[in-house]
């Protein structure tokens, strides 16, 4: 069973996140990456699937985040395999689809087993930012599909 990330976790890793200046982000986004190279090509892939350059950068920032949460959980990350990601994809459609068909969330948190993360991307998503701009429907969706995905990856292979 993974270790449940506090809303306390979060909140220090949005804030760390949040404090950087741009080559710092970008140089954690960097380590971050090499340690989780799979991940973030899959993350990457879902931008040119939707056609959608913004989703990219959101799923990146928000990548940092919750990895960065995870940090401060204390939990240890395992490198995720293309196999790992690819067994996660079936169950992780068929919970997808129980929301777009019946709009049972049931599946997908069972499924990713991280409710604070969730709600936390649920209502960074549906907010305006820093400079009050919402996303549109689209990219909203999009959005909690990708970090949706990413949590319940990452919850997969995280130790404490």
């Amino acid at each position: 069973m993974a270790t449940q990330i506090s809303t306390e976790n979060i909140q220090k890793a949005l804030s760390k996140i949040d404090s950087l200046d741009e080559p710092a982000l970008d140089k954690l986004i960097e380590t971050y990456t090499l340690k989780q190279q799979h991940l973030v090509d899959y993350i990457l892939q879902a931008g040119l699937e939707y056609e959608n350059e913004d989703l990219n950068v959101y799923s990146i920032y928000y990548y940092a985040v919750i990895i960065e949460a995870f940090m401060q959980q204390g939990c240890q990350l395992k490198e995720l395999s293309m196999e790992a990601i690819e067994e996660f994809h079936e169950p992780y459609l068929l919970a997808l689809d129980a929301i777009h068909d019946n709009e049972d969330y049931e599946p997908m948190q069972d499924l990713i087993n991280q409710p604070n993360l969730q709600q936390f991307m649920v209502e960074e998503i549906e907010s305006p930012d820093s400079d009050g701009v919402v996303l549109d429907d689209k990219t909203q969706t999009q959005l909690y599909i990708v970090t949706t995905s990413i949590i319940g990856l990452l919850s997969s292979v995280s130790t404490t």
